[in-house]
């Protein structure tokens, strides 16, 4: 029955979606008095899905969208952001922040100048797991004195604070609303930046999880190549998604949604055809991501604003 229920658990009515999803953007940049959207556009279906749906809501002439390469990005990237550009007809702007990072000291050492290269990055992320019992994406969650792990943590998250700062530098000048790119299975398995891509004015696909962003995609007939194109945060070359989070997309999905809804273990790893291992494993990624999703801790004071 659970392996039944699971089957079209995550379609979607996608014209409806659209909808709904353009007539919130369309209110929230009425209600704000913005001008429109800025939309830092990665060469990635999330974003693009983003840019579409802004572009259908208020028109491409109010969408900026902020393409923010550095020194690691993809040269493929360059490419499919101007092809999102061109599909969306938005607004199109391209700004290098290697030299800035440069200056922030982010490409300095030894784990800056070995994580350039591809095959160095893929052996870690397989040395780790194979011969030290380190899942390396779990560690991205928890604290660790590992100094080594957190100049690595450390120089990826910088990218992203700095691709924020920007985006967010533009919707101050412009009077724009940043429109953010996550979605419901990286917010749910905390695979976000704090304080980077995870801060935006509004969320528009937050709702959906990945696998739905992509048939949403399919809708908005957006290029084949980005929704086929492989995901990937692209700041650590050759490290895909589900190479970090060791299991695809379609049945983390399912995973989620299953846990979410009460399925039991042995139900979720019959119905989605995966392991016992997986599953725990993705519940562990949810809990130890929780924090991430809370407001910033504050004490409550006697004598503050609430007495």
């Amino acid at each position: 029955m659970a392996e039944n229920n699971l089957q079209n658990a995550l379609a979607l009515n996608r014209e409806e979606t659209s909808e709904e999803i353009c007539r919130f953007i369309s209110d929230q940049v009425s209600e704000t008095g913005s001008r429109g959207l800025v939309v830092g556009i990665s060469g990635g279906l999330d974003s693009a899905v983003v840019a579409s749906l802004g572009a259908r809501a208020l028109g491409a002439d109010r969408v900026k969208g902020l393409f923010l390469p550095e020194r690691d990005t993809e040269a493929d990237s360059y490419a499919c952001a101007r092809e999102v550009a061109e599909a969306t007809g938005i607004r199109y702007e391209e700004f290098n922040l290697t030299p800035a990072l440069e200056q922030l000291g982010c490409y300095k050492g030894a784990v800056a100048e070995a994580i350039k290269n591809k095959a160095v990055n893929r052996l870690a992320v397989w040395g780790l797991d194979r011969f030290f019992n380190i899942d390396p994406y779990r560690i991205t969650l928890e604290r660790t004195d590992n100094r080594t792990l957190n100049r690595a943590i450390a120089f990826f998250r910088l990218k992203h604070r700095l691709r924020m700062a920007v985006l967010f530098e533009h919707s101050d000048r412009d009077n724009l609303l940043v429109a953010g790119c996550l979605n419901l299975t990286e917010y749910l398995t905390g695979f976000f930046v704090h304080f980077g891509d995870s801060a935006a004015d509004i969320a528009p696909i937050l709702d959906l999880y990945k696998s739905q962003v992509r048939n949403l995609a399919r809708h908005l007939d957006l290029p084949r190549r980005l929704i086929e194109k492989a995901p990937s945060p692209d700041l650590l070359p050759g490290i895909t998604d589900e190479t970090a989070l060791q299991v695809t997309y379609e049945k983390l999905d399912l995973i989620l949604y299953a846990t979410g809804k009460g399925y039991s273990e042995e139900e979720i790893v019959k119905a989605v055809e995966t392991t016992p291992e997986t599953v725990t494993r993705v519940k562990q990624l949810v809990q130890l991501s929780e924090r991430l999703r809370k407001p910033t801790p504050s004490p409550k004071l006697s004598g503050g604003r609430g007495c």
